[in-house]
């Protein structure tokens, strides 16, 4: 196996210190902090008031909220800068329209089963934590817009509706400001294109994998190939609209980085099992060395740019999980509703909230004196109780 691009895994806190020296961490969110009045909080964010009795569903959630549709018009434009005209109108293509194409090729239960035997036999499908039947989530007519699906499964980052955009206009500001920071610092130009197509893409299948359901939760996901199963299909979906593989290739490294031989066998993983369900061969395509075993060398920057841009769920993920425990009480305190008595109700409860404002912005208000007092003037403002 060749010797990986970096000797040592780029650790987390090396992730914070160039994102902090980089004009990214500025970029993260399109309004100002108003730590200390809900009132000016409300205005900043363009808050619509909704009452309790007509809380929206999952979707019209996102659709009615600013700060989705700005963080959605914000990855149009970002994903805009890519300069290869081609492959900017690929990307926005999917953006636009993330169904998955690739299911086409699955029209029956035993094309499916054919599929999902081959996985298991390579051992990429652990038969434990997937099935033949859990394979694919289910394809109606009609799929949820890339703009109100969740950023990751319900207990995860950005679990809102809407969260997707959130999370992946965050990751191209992050993404954006690796590539300036090494101009500047460096002096040279890494593959700008590739990085940002990579990261714009990265998450491409998650409206089809966290499919809305009835009770306001987000369906589950199962493992494939190791990995939360929206990874390896989204890098399926990218094979299958013919995306290069140079940007397939950083794309799937969005969750692990060929920093030793171990790494990058989970990545040359991922790629196998999304170039066997795309019916891809991923040597002949250029996604793998002609050995089949290891990514193309040398290997190139941009795969790191992209794991080190998808890093947002550093700090999103526990600070989803804290906010969902204040909305909890804020929920009960205010206007009665218990999570664990009628969860559909908080579910529409909390989803809404975190559409409007998102628990980024929860979590910052709760570092804060009297955090969760400032938080229940703020949801006040949200929601009108009948």
């Amino acid at each position: 196996m060749s010797e990986p691009m970096m000797k040592e895994p780029i650790s987390r806190r090396t992730f914070l210190k160039l994102a902090a020296g980089s004009t990214a961490g500025a970029l993260l969110f399109h309004f100002p902090f108003q730590a200390s009045a809900a009132e000016e909080t409300a205005k900043s964010l363009e808050i619509i008031p909704c009452a309790l009795s007509a809380l929206p569903a999952a979707e019209a959630s996102a659709k009615s909220s600013p700060l989705v549709k700005g963080s959605y018009e914000d990855i149009l434009r970002l994903a805009g800068t890519i300069r290869n005209s081609s492959l900017k109108s690929a990307v926005l293509s999917m953006i636009h329209n993330p169904r998955p194409t690739f299911m086409e090729n699955y029209s029956s239960s035993a094309r499916i089963q054919q599929t999902y035997n081959k996985l298991v036999e390579r051992k990429l499908a652990d038969p434990s934590k997937i099935s033949a039947e859990t394979l694919f989530p289910p394809l109606s007519a009609s799929l949820q817009p890339f703009m109100t699906a969740p950023g990751s499964g319900y207990m995860s980052h950005h679990p809102y509706p809407g969260g997707l955009a959130t999370h992946v206009c965050s990751n191209l500001h992050i993404t954006a400001g690796i590539c300036r920071t090494y101009k500047d610092v460096f002096g040279y130009d890494v593959d700008y294109d590739t990085a940002m197509a990579g990261q714009a893409l990265h998450d491409i299948e998650k409206p089809y994998v966290f499919q809305w359901q009835k009770d306001g939760s987000s369906r589950k996901e199962y493992t494939l190939a190791g990995q939360g199963a929206h990874h390896v299909l989204s890098i399926a979906e990218s094979m299958t609209r013919g995306i290069p593989p140079e940007v397939v290739v950083a794309q799937a490294c969005a969750h692990g980085a060929p920093s030793n031989p171990k790494d990058e066998t989970d990545v040359v993983g991922w790629i196998k099992a999304a170039a066997l369900i795309a019916g891809k061969d991923p040597v002949r395509a250029g996604y793998l060395r002609k050995d089949g075993e290891g990514l193309p060398v040398p290997h190139k920057q941009e795969g790191y740019i992209v794991h080190l841009g998808d890093h947002d769920w550093v700090l999103t993920s526990p600070a989803s999980q804290k906010s969902i425990a204040i909305l909890k009480n804020t929920a009960s305190s205010l206007y009665g509703i218990h999570a664990d008595k009628n969860p559909e109700a908080f579910n529409r409860f909390r989803n809404y909230v975190g559409s409007q404002v998102s628990f980024m912005y929860i979590n910052h208000l709760s570092s804060f004196p009297h955090g969760e007092e400032q938080i229940e003037a703020l949801v006040r403002k949200i929601i009108i109780k009948d």
